[in-house]
């Protein structure tokens, strides 16, 4: 019990840092390069990394305080989601981002700590310290609603803007036709690491059950 409040708040001090380091050196880039604090801002949280780096920081907030407001970050299904979309945001970054974006100094730290540190210890986290065996297989749609809400959004915001936080969602360069295949490739691979989580969390409920 210990080891898992200690894993929570280390978890939830990790996600606030990194996030707190970001948005100080985000903004004011932003800024420099021509926007308005409006723009920054939504610019900001349109990154997929920074709302899902947001929504773990919650789950952890929601292991330690007892909110009423937070109790959807409770739920096994969420946390569960959460383990897929931050295997998806590490894979992304590393297969697809990292070669095309080298940044520098405290920018490649926030790189670093969002796309790999933040990722590999939530998934820990969520390993060792949840209990497991209540997820079934049946679950898998709904926890594909909130990452397609967020692909609505981008491309919906871009075709007003011309303003994509990726390149692969670019419909301005791409064309909505190669962004439409790019953004089912996208839901192919979360469904199969949701798939994967969800037979993870199978294979650690029988294991407890046998221990």
């Amino acid at each position: 019990m210990m080891l898992d409040r200690a894993m929570t708040l280390a978890g939830l001090l990790l996600g606030l840092v990194a996030l707190s380091l970001q948005f100080a050196i985000s903004i004011p880039a932003y800024l420099a390069n021509g926007m308005n604090l409006p723009e920054a801002l939504v610019q900001f949280f349109s990154f997929f990394t920074i709302l899902t780096n947001i929504a773990i920081t919650l789950v952890y907030l929601s292991a330690l305080a007892g909110w009423a407001g937070l109790s959807w970050f409770r739920k096994p299904a969420t946390r569960a989601m959460m383990a897929g979309v931050m295997a998806l945001v590490m894979i992304f970054y590393h297969v697809l981002l990292r070669p095309i974006w080298q940044p520098e100094g405290l920018f490649l730290v926030c790189d670093y700590l969002l796309h790999y540190v933040t990722p590999i210890f939530y998934l820990l986290w969520w390993g060792v310290t949840q209990k497991h065996g209540a997820l079934d297989y049946a679950a898998l749609p709904a926890m594909l609603v909130p990452p397609l809400v967020y692909l609505a959004y981008v491309l919906a915001r871009g075709a007003l803007t011309n303003a994509y936080p990726y390149p692969t969602l670019n419909a301005f360069e791409l064309g909505y036709g190669q962004v439409a295949i790019n953004v089912v490739m996208v839901a192919i691979g979360l469904s199969i690491l949701y798939l994967i989580t969800i037979g993870i969390d199978r294979a650690l409920a029988r294991r407890a059950a046998i221990s």
